[in-house]
């Protein structure tokens, strides 16, 4: 996740947040391309600026494939019903987006949508990947998750809000808005369910330190290395906020 937001900065009040659907019409074909190029602008100004290699991973050091992944990731978030995001009112547009999958096992929903996951692009984005980095994403990851998940009892994923992206249009730093999006998630969930909670990973130190600064706490930091010369590690420092 990146989370550039400056937490001293109120939220200006001509931002809202709300629930995308292509279904009831709240977002439209050209909304999505519209979050892959800010999921894009984004994670590149955090690799750039806060030294986040975790995106960069994931495609490999290919972005090329940026635009194919955040696709896939955004299809998969309506498919779930789980987008949120803010418009700046005065514009229309997007400035801040964050999906967020509803209690229960994260490897369970990925299950059930595994044809949907086929249908919104994944397979496309895996087979761009140069062979040591697909294997790496489709082994090293999922036993990465598999331990992240294991770092949450059960009975605390029946109450768990999880978030699988979370960036804001680098123009609009410092405003609050990824904190806005938290805020309403996590006010859905312990008004959904009794002790709902939020919780995300960040990819670098910089980043879990903010999200600390909203209220989150470490559970714990994994990591995986990442499948080049570079003796760099993936890093997941997982956290949530009660």
């Amino acid at each position: 996740m990146t989370n550039n937001d400056n937490t001293a900065k109120p939220l200006q009040q001509k931002f809202t947040v709300e629930r995308f659907s292509l279904s009831q019409g709240s977002i439209t074909e050209e909304d999505i391309e519209k979050m892959v190029k800010l999921s894009i602008r984004a994670f590149e100004s955090a690799r750039d600026k806060d030294g986040d290699i975790s995106q960069d991973a994931v495609l490999g050091h290919d972005w090329s494939l940026a635009p194919v992944y955040f696709r896939y990731i955004i299809r998969l978030g309506l498919l779930a019903d789980a987008v949120y995001g803010v418009r700046d009112i005065q514009t229309n547009e997007i400035v801040a987006l964050g999906i967020w999958f509803g209690p229960g096992s994260l490897h369970s929903k990925f299950k059930e949508l595994k044809e949907s996951r086929r249908a919104v692009g994944l397979y496309d984005f895996l087979d761009g990947l140069q062979p040591q980095f697909k294997e790496w994403y489709e082994h090293d990851l999922l036993e990465l998750i598999q331990q992240r998940e294991e770092l949450f009892t059960e009975e605390e994923r029946s109450r768990r809000w999880w978030c699988i992206h979370l960036c804001t249009e680098p123009q609009y730093h410092g405003r609050g808005l990824a904190r806005s999006i938290i805020d309403n998630i996590h006010e859905q969930a312990r008004n959904t369910v009794q002790g709902g909670f939020v919780a995300l990973a960040a990819g670098v130190e910089v980043n879990a330190r903010k999200y600390q600064s909203l209220g989150f706490q470490e559970r714990g930091l994994l990591r995986a290395p990442v499948p080049d010369n570079s003796g760099k590690d993936f890093l997941c420092y997982v956290l949530s906020r009660e």
